[in-house]
């Protein structure tokens, strides 16, 4: 079959995955059940040479759980993709056959069913460039050298070149570089990644909208999403998208991007979040959960179909319209000047089209201030409020819209009104055994960590770890978390905890994973100011 749209529809579905360089691979990714994939630099062999001295002894300090792992150490246990670093196709000098041969290895070894690499300048004849690469001139004359090259790489690598969309913080050359890619994959039946960031940074160089002329994408040959964390750098030149991966928040405003192609993709097979350099992994598990958990992600995953907006029935639909379009009518051609009261006796049918834009921005408003305040507040009660959700059946953001409400106001220390509101919450089901027990176990954790003459144990009629556990793996049985006699949990000091639950081992509760952790104000995409805090 040759390359192109059909191909791409043929391909399985890898999921969602993490994007590392060798040396970003943790021990707890690779036991993640939410990890489907790993997509994995492979340096350019033409460049590399051996390590340096430095990069020996960087590896030797290199904290406990990672470990530096590549394409062929994964292949057995994980699913693997390849982002090459050797293709270089914007440069008029073809990879040879011989240069190829690694990189066909690779493919073949992990069953990649493309090889995605940046479009740009990795590797120049008369200039040192490598490890790092370079934007290129978006012009007729570099699209016809890609497309000779990309060619040449299909007739010797037997899976298609996938062209990631670089950083593009300086817009060179006459050509829209979207037009640019279309051509590009068209000619040459390549597949193309659309790296989030990398869009972002090219919309805000040219000054556009993010999303701005996406009907000009391939999006048939679109077969992968790449989403990272960044920031917007605000500086005496204006400001560009600071792509730095690693730890850093993914902005909010990538989530909306990552709705529309979703939406717009048929082919879409992977979203992959690129991590490199991160040193956190717990963090960065969640920012997986969280694009996970992403509307347009989980359906994604399920192959769910988008749905089909639902009209209403005719007459409705008449009598709505009239009402609407006589409401207009009356507010612009009246003798009252539009404010609030004019809007009001226009009618609800106006209401509901007036200033659509500002009704989107006061919504996203609402959200990320009820998700700023709820996370905050969760914090105290971390694993009360999953449970909360698991006996609610309701989301994160469902759970907020009933707990912020809930709060009282500043009369009341933060300290009783959290208490007061989860007390609330936790016995409005008066069939619930856990949630009562896990709610007087994390009290005595929160006053351990506020008052010193706290008692050091605590007995419970529930098996804390097997929470912790069941709230990840979602085997949140009564039996199973149920204790048959008191377990004891001790405070170490400095909100060390340990519990009996099993006899034959002791494990700390604190180096188990919470579910929800504190806000940090400085994220950007937050609704947050300086809070002292």
């Amino acid at each position: 079959m040759p390359f192109g749209p059909d191909y791409f529809a043929s391909l399985p579905r890898y999921g969602l995955g993490l994007g590392v360089n060798p040396s970003d691979l943790h021990q707890t990714y690779l036991e993640a059940t939410t990890v489907d994939f790993f997509e994995v630099t492979a340096p350019a062999v033409r460049h590399q040479g051996p390590a340096n001295y430095r990069e020996i002894q960087r590896r030797r300090s290199t904290p406990a759980g990672f470990r530096h792992l590549r394409i062929p150490d994964l292949v057995g246990d994980h699913r693997v993709l390849v982002h090459s670093t050797d293709l270089n196709p914007v440069y008029p000098h073809a990879v040879t056959p011989a240069d190829l041969a690694d990189l066909r290895h690779l493919v073949e070894l992990s069953n990649a069913p493309w090889v995605t690499e940046d479009l740009g300048v990795w590797l120049m004849s008369e200039r040192h460039v490598y490890p790092y690469f370079m934007p290129f001139p978006v012009t007729e004359a570099t699209l016809t050298v890609a497309i000779d090259n990309i060619r040449h790489i299909h007739e010797h690598l037997h899976v298609p070149f996938n062209a990631e969309f670089p950083p593009m913080p300086m817009v060179t050359g006459g050509m829209h570089a979207f037009d640019f890619f279309r051509t590009l994959v068209t000619e040459t039946g390549a597949g193309m990644c659309l790296d989030i960031g990398h869009v972002l940074s090219y919309q805000i160089a040219r000054g556009a909208s993010p999303t701005s002329d996406f009907h000009r994408l391939p999006w048939e040959h679109i077969t992968e999403i790449h989403i990272a964390g960044g920031g917007i750098d605000l500086h005496s030149h204006g400001y560009q998208y600071d792509d730095s991966h690693g730890d850093a928040p993914i902005v909010s405003v990538c989530f909306d991007m990552l709705d529309e192609i979703i939406r717009y993709a048929p082919h879409l097979q992977a979203i992959t979040l690129e991590i490199f350099g991160a040193r956190n992994p717990r963090k960065a598990l969640q920012s997986l959960r969280t694009v996970r958990e992403r509307a347009s992600v989980a359906a994604w995953l399920d192959k769910a179909p988008q749905p089909e907006p639902v009209l209403p029935a005719l007459e409705e639909a008449k009598q709505h319209t009239r009402a609407a379009v006589t409401g207009l009518h009356d507010l612009i051609h009246g003798a009252t000047p539009v404010n609030g009261q004019a809007l009001a006796a226009a009618g609800a049918p106006l209401l509901d089209t007036f200033a659509t834009q500002e009704q989107q921005r006061w919504e996203y408003e609402r959200t990320q201030r009820l998700r700023l305040h709820g996370t905050n507040v969760s914090s105290y009660y971390p694993l009360t409020s999953r449970w909360l959700m698991h006996r609610e059946n309701v989301d994160e953001m469902h759970f907020f819209e009933r707990l912020v409400p809930s709060l009282a106001g500043a009369d009341t220390t933060m300290w009783d009104k959290v208490n007061t509101s989860f007390h609330k919450l936790i016995t409005q089901d008066s069939s619930d055994q856990i949630g009562p027990e896990l709610l007087r176990a994390e009290q005595w954790m929160n006053e351990c960590a506020q008052q010193p003459d706290t008692p050091s144990s605590a007995q419970f009629g529930i098996r804390i770890q097997r929470v912790i556990e069941g709230l990840r793996t979602g085997c949140l049985a009564p039996r199973r978390l149920l204790a048959p006699s008191p377990v004891t949990v001790r405070h170490l000091g400095e909100c060390l905890f340990e519990t009996d639950e099993d006899p034959s081992t002791t494990s700390p509760l604190n180096t188990l994973e919470l579910p929800l952790a504190a806000p940090t104000p400085a994220e950007p995409g937050r609704a947050a100011c300086c809070t002292g805090q």
